[in-house]
């Protein structure tokens, strides 16, 4: 195949020597082994060079592909701009070093309501009808679904305007209901024009939406004059949403500030600006924090921890069940391999609605404790730190040596009868045994494989879990099921307490009635 030559007219006269294919949107887990061979399958010999850029400043990894000619760039970037590399879809593009190449808008199209069954390859086929093409990227979303609109980048102003202009022709290959082909303008941040609405009742309709938006201003309008408004149904939440775009800054403000109650339909509606999927989620993640530090904060005598009589309880439900109590300041129901539990960590903003939730608690059936943090409620910590356990003098594990029952992992042999209660044992005694075992580890065959590693996260999380399960027993307060959880942790191993939590709980029951009545005595 010729190599493709640029008008004289282009603005980057450049293109006929580029070599460099600029990738994003790439797993973190690609290496550069594993890109060098997923392009060099369908063009061997062809590759130079392969560069990852793992910088935190991007949103993804990117990376750089040199090859050794021009027409091997543009053959690659034609055969593998979108295609899946460790199960995420990838853009290839022409490399722009110059800044002002880069973000120049004059020969930038946006394309809108594009089928849902076209590729990127395909999108990029389309397009390269018109001129030549420095970048397609056809937006997809977790599940690399296309979401039905994209973007495409020309070489010349003249290559951008002529794909405007074959707008019909291309509708017929790519094009759904209502498609648009349009320059591409940046808005302003501080235009604010383009706004969110949800909450709307799934009864509304398609017109009804629209006129009730326009009696604020007019909406602007694309090149063929279609309305730049959109309205669909979300299935997740079974209700109607939308999106508005106005001329003017001052009737989207309108339209923000208008009264929501029953304007459409019989729910209050909601009405923001629009924002991107970076800005949502950086705001989320502001939100969370500013919960977080409140919730152990301020609202810290308000926040509790919940067990509920129902396992997957939904927020709704909760608040339905609450809504008698005030005001609630946040609601986060724990999670355990991704699926609800019946734990929830309630937080109200005033000691009234508190007051109030522990009486309401007491009627529905649910138990409601005091939240503590990790620190306040989980004393492992302190013992991996290598400072003990609080409220426990410093060699108190020896006292629970002598009950080996509690820690015999095996918990299956039964006790032999006419046992005595086992004696103290002196500090030379312990030392000789200490020796004892300390040569019997040194004689074991090298051919032992060694225990998997525990991090200190992982043993913080089974405190975490046992906790919680301890708790739920309802036989205990906070106070004494955190001294059970780090005796447990610190004198069994981490593989049998694990295993014993999931697969043998009335064991686990048991060695915790024990370990509660051990306590009793050495504070007695």
């Amino acid at each position: 195949m010729a190599t493709q030559t640029v008008p004289q007219s282009v603005a980057f006269a450049e293109y006929n020597e580029n070599k460099t294919i600029f990738v994003n949107n790439l797993p973190t887990s690609v290496t550069e082994t594993v890109l060098f061979a997923e392009v060099f399958k369908d063009f061997p010999n062809q590759v130079s060079n392969v560069h990852i850029n793992r910088d935190s400043r991007f949103d993804t990894t990117i990376a750089y592909i040199n090859m050794n000619s021009h027409e091997a760039a543009l053959q690659a970037i034609k055969k593998l701009n979108g295609t899946l590399i460790e199960g995420k879809k990838v853009n290839m593009f022409w490399s722009l070093r110059d800044f002002k190449q880069r973000t120049q808008n004059e020969t930038n199209l946006y394309v809108k309501y594009i089928k849902k069954s076209v590729t990127q390859q395909k999108l990029q086929e389309v397009f390269e009808k018109y001129g030549h093409t420095l970048s397609v990227k056809l937006s997809s979303n977790e599940k690399n679904e296309s979401n039905g609109f994209g973007y495409v980048k020309y070489c010349t102003v003249e290559e951008c305007q002529a794909a405007v202009d074959a707008r019909d022709e291309i509708a017929k290959e790519i094009g759904d209901e209502g498609f648009l082909i349009a320059k591409f303008c940046k808005q302003p941040k501080n235009l604010k024009t383009n706004l969110y609405i949800g909450n709307i009742d799934k009864t509304v309709t398609e017109e009804q939406f629209l006129k009730y938006f326009e009696t604020f201003g007019p909406i602007k309008c694309g090149a063929d004059g279609k309305k730049f408004y959109r309205f669909l149904y979300d299935e997740k939440y079974e209700k109607n949403k939308g999106f508005v775009n106005y001329e003017n800054t001052e009737d989207a403000q309108k339209a923000v500030t208008a009264p929501r109650h029953c304007v459409l339909g019989d729910s209050d509606i909601l009405v923001t600006y629009y924002k991107t999927k970076k800005e949502r989620k950086q705001e989320f993640k502001q939100h969370a924090n500013e919960i977080k530090m409140n919730a152990t904060g301020k609202y810290k005598e308000y926040n509790f921890h919940v067990k509920t009589d129902k396992a997957g309880i939904t927020e709704g439900e909760i608040r339905d069940a609450l809504q008698d109590c005030g005001g609630i300041y946040s609601i986060k129901i724990k999670y355990v391999n991704s699926e609800p539990t019946d734990v929830v960590y309630i937080c109200f903003d005033n000691a009234q609605s508190a007051h109030q939730f522990i009486q309401k608690a007491q009627v529905l059936g649910w138990t409601a404790n005091p939240f503590k943090t990790k620190q306040e409620r989980s004393n492992a910590n302190n013992y991996y730190n290598g400072t003990g356990i609080p409220g426990f003098p410093v060699n108190f594990l020896q006292y629970f040596q002598l009950f080996p029952s509690v820690f015999n992992t095996s918990m299956n042999r039964q006790p032999k009868p006419g046992n005595k209660q086992p004696r103290n044992v002196s500090a030379s005694q312990n030392a000789k045994k200490k020796s004892k075992v300390d040569n019997n580890i040194k004689k074991q065959p090298k051919s032992i494989e060694k225990a998997p590693t525990v991090t200190e996260e992982m043993k913080n999380n089974l405190g975490d879990q046992l906790y919680d399960f301890i708790l739920g027993l309802e036989d205990y307060d906070e106070e004494i099921t955190g001294r059970i959880t780090g005796v447990l942790l610190e004198s069994i191993e981490y593989s049998e307490l694990n295993n014993m939590l999931r697969n043998k709980i009335e064991e686990l029951k048991n060695v915790i009635k024990e370990v509660y009545e051990n306590l009793k005595k050495i504070n007695n």
